[in-house]
């Protein structure tokens, strides 16, 4: 099965599963005010059971912080007219360090010890975690590791587009590169059209790295799964600008912190208490612990993620693997994407064979980036909802 095809998944396509569109996402960002939701003194972002504000006696640093991010993103929303979450970033990225009123915004916060840059350092980690609050379905979750297996073919709202996708698996490699940062695909790998034949280049087996799981009162060391970039099964999956289970595992190497593996958590777990099983000088097997603070590491903003693109630890090559996909794949495929990402619209133009080989976009409505984008591809738009996409719209005869 030397044959493949590439599919470029966008955030609609997980809007049937009642995950909030970009349009969505910053509304609820906007409307934010922490009701239902705290910071703990670790930094991590935290529930009840009861969906009421916690209350662990006191506001945490992390707290502040927040009602400071919760006060920027007014102060975003009032002088633009408009808000956009990817362009916020952006802003605490490159702008808001010389902005004079953000020092302004910043001081009712501050106590004796922050200053303004210390908080707009900050802003990364409690924004990336608002944002992964808000990735939810419409059943309000996130992870999918208690779902069953679902045998027949039919799931509400993709049934077309799954019954495509596994026809074009019966003779082909199925490279899915997504910039979706929620766990939707994955959940797909439990089902009877991809059939537990989902890779993504993580792999638990030999991982030297755990997290700390707390059940029933009782603490846990849980393996989990590092990246080492093997892809060997039929669907290979490759999340461009990560995701919410992706994290940084960092080795401590003479008192500095270096960054050394990307690691995937699981439900229940997070990034805040990491260990790696070492050797010692007696070549006697112990826990290293690192002391650094974690959240999901998922690229945010428009220009700003760019830069990313290059780190070597993860994202270069996902990004090496798009564009050698992109060059190999018979048949490219678009779902949900928007085409408003230049430097993805450039990889595409660059790598695909678009003069010699079919593309298709599937979009019921259709806006103008996406459409120019599908005249530059030469690509034909299939104006239908992913429940009813058929085989023959891509060329897929029966």
């Amino acid at each position: 099965m030397s044959e493949s095809i590439s599919i470029l998944l966008g955030a609609g396509f997980s809007v049937p599963m009642g995950y909030p569109s970009g349009a969505t996402l910053n509304k609820l960002l906007v409307n934010c005010n922490g009701d239902d939701f705290g910071f703990g003194t670790g930094g991590e972002l935290i529930t009840t059971m009861d969906g009421k504000k916690p209350d662990i006696g006191y506001k945490t640093t992390y707290d502040y912080q927040f009602d400071f991010c919760k006060e920027l993103i007014k102060y975003f929303h009032e002088t633009r007219g408009y808000f956009d979450y990817e362009k916020f970033y952006d802003f605490i990225y490159e702008e808001a360090i010389n902005d004079k009123n953000v020092e302004k915004i910043a001081k009712p916060f501050l106590n004796e010890f922050d200053t303004v840059d210390q908080f707009i350092d900050n802003l990364n980690s409690i924004y990336a975690q608002l944002i992964a609050y808000y990735l939810k379905d419409i059943n309000g979750e996130s992870y999918y590791d208690n779902a069953s297996y679902m045998m027949g073919m039919h799931f509400h709202g993709y049934t077309g587009i799954l019954n495509c996708l596994y026809k074009l698996s019966q003779q082909n490699i199925i490279h899915v590169h997504t910039l979706n940062h929620d766990l939707f695909f994955e959940r797909l790998n439990n089902t009877d059209w991809l059939k537990a034949q989902l890779c993504d280049g993580f792999e638990e087996l030999g991982s030297p790295y755990y997290g700390k799981l707390i059940a029933n009162d009782r603490a846990y060391h849980a393996r989990l799964e590092r990246y080492t970039g093997k892809y060997d099964k039929i669907f290979r999956l490759y999340k461009l600008h990560g995701s919410l289970d992706y994290g940084v595992y960092y080795g401590t190497h003479a008192a500095i912190a270096t960054p050394e593996n990307y690691l995937k958590t699981r439900y229940g777990i997070g990034f805040h208490d990491l260990k790696k099983e070492i050797k010692n000088d007696k070549e006697e097997l112990e826990y290293e612990h690192s002391w650094i603070s974690y959240h999901a590491d998922f690229l945010k903003g428009t220009t700003s993620k760019i830069e990313r693109y290059k780190e070597p630890l993860l994202y270069k090559t996902l990004f090496e693997l798009f564009r050698q996909n992109l060059k190999e794949a018979k048949m490219l495929l678009i779902i949900g994407y928007g085409g408003k990402d230049t430097e993805i619209n450039k990889m595409l133009l660059e790598n695909f064979d678009f003069k010699n080989k079919p593309s298709y976009i599937i979009d019921p409505f259709p806006e103008k980036p996406l459409i120019e984008l599908a005249s530059k591809l030469n690509s034909t738009i299939i104006k239908k909802e992913l429940n009813i996409v058929a085989l023959d719209d891509i060329g897929i005869l029966t």
